[in-house]
């Protein structure tokens, strides 16, 4: 039902991860979220609990709203 809003909250971690220089395996590391996890979510494939949503911006060192917003929203 929310697949598109998913696909560009991963979109958004992707950005804000590679932008920090951080692997999967490193953002995973720093936020308890498992890098398959990670992965999924980066790619749109999973449904995710906000919790891990707050964990990742929390690694991220971003406000948890900039992982929420669309590019074009920004």
């Amino acid at each position: 039902m929310f697949a598109e809003e998913y696909r560009k909250i991963g979109l958004n971690v992707l950005y804000h991860r590679r932008k920090k220089g951080l692997t999967q395996l490193q953002l995973a590391h720093k936020s308890g979220v498992s890098r398959s996890r990670i992965s999924d979510i980066e790619n749109g494939k999973e449904l995710f609990r906000l919790e891990s949503l707050l964990m990742i911006a929390k690694a991220l060192e971003v406000d948890y709203r900039e992982l929420l917003l669309s590019f074009d929203e920004k």
